[in-house]
């Protein structure tokens, strides 16, 4: 599978996306896709690596099961953050007023159709 297509039809997908990403638990980034030059891709995957590390411990210590998804809002931004497999997640950027719905739905379709890479 080609994982950079996986994420410019994301991008095309959900209106108001700014960017897209592959990244690994520790916050390298497998594949990007920007459609916002002024995004640093690269910064924002290591921070919301390093959050999912902790909202993964969080969840196992209270028997909660595996991190699926995470949701953080902004003025300025929106980010998706869904777990694909075992240490890789799948980051969606996108713009205030952007389609959630349509952006969790896109990044749960992507999730099942790579499971089989990172598994």
């Amino acid at each position: 599978m080609n994982f950079r297509e996986e994420l410019e039809r994301i991008c095309a997908r959900v209106e108001g996306t700014l960017g897209a990403v592959i990244l690994a638990e520790d916050g390298i980034i497998v594949e990007r896709h920007a459609i916002d030059p002024g995004i640093d891709l690269e910064l924002a995957s290591a921070e919301f690596a390093g959050a999912a590390r902790e909202m993964r411990r969080g969840t196992m210590a209270v028997d909660a099961g595996e991190l699926d998804e995470i949701m953080v809002t902004s003025r300025a931004r929106l980010a998706l953050l869904r777990y694909i497999g075992p240490g890789y997640y799948l980051l969606l950027f996108m713009a205030p007023g952007a389609l959630v719905g349509r952006g969790r739905y896109e990044l749960r379709r992507a999730a099942l159709a790579l499971a089989n890479e990172f598994a």
